[in-house]
Order: structure tokens, then C-alpha cells, then sequence
């Protein structure tokens, strides 16, 4: 199997892009963060592949774009899910430290 051209890897790092901000969206984390290794995984190989001036070219230049676009709608929905996590957290906190201060209460009446 020979190597796969820049622009060939490029596109599938597109691929790997989109999908990923498919399965957050979804909330399936498990396939969110298998994707991103693979990407990881392809990135490496983009590094090391010799350049062939696809990134300079119309072609190269709109993947690229597209894929600063898909990555910062992954940045966000990352952002928002943890907002919501931290925020969640904190409720759960506040549950237990009233339902904690509740009962210490109710122990001490008797």
C-alpha cells in the first residue's frame, strides 16, 4: 500500500472532524474521544508526510477552513459541556450540603 497523498489525508482528517462533532452532538463521549485519538493518530502522519502544496491551493486552503470552522464548533460544544457539567456539579453540591445540613439538624432535635 503506498502513502496516502497530503490531500488525501487531509480530507479523511476533515472526515475524522465532522464525525466528531456529529457524536458530541450526540453525546456519545466513548466514539467522540475514539475519533479524536484517530485524528490525533492522522495528524501525526500529516506531519510527516512531505508537503505538495496542497495546503497553498484553493483546494487545500478551503479543506483548511473548513476544518478551522468544524474544529472551533467542536471547541464550543466542549465548552458548553462543561459549563453545563460544572454547573451541574455545583447543584449536586448544593443538594448534598443542604440535605448533609438537613439532617445534622434533624440529629440534633432528638
Amino acid at each position: 500500500m503506498g502513502e496516502k497523498t497530503a490531500q488525501a489525508l487531509w480530507q479523511e482528517y476533515h472526515f475524522l472532524t465532522k464525525e466528531m462533532l456529529k457524536f458530541l452532538t450526540k453525546q456519545d463521549m466513548e466514539l467522540f474521544y475514539n475519533l479524536m485519538n484517530q485524528r490525533e493518530h492522522l495528524q501525526r502522519l500529516i506531519e510527516r508526510a512531505p508537503d505538495d502544496g496542497f495546503k497553498v491551493s484553493p483546494a487545500g486552503r478551503n479543506l483548511l477552513r473548513e476544518i478551522r470552522q468544524d474544529s472551533q464548533a467542536i471547541i464550543e460544544a466542549m465548552q458548553i459541556r462543561m459549563g453545563s457539567s460544572k454547573r451541574q456539579h455545583q447543584v449536586s453540591k448544593a443538594y448534598g450540603a443542604a440535605s448533609t445540613t438537613a439532617v445534622s439538624q434533624m440529629n440534633l432535635k432528638r
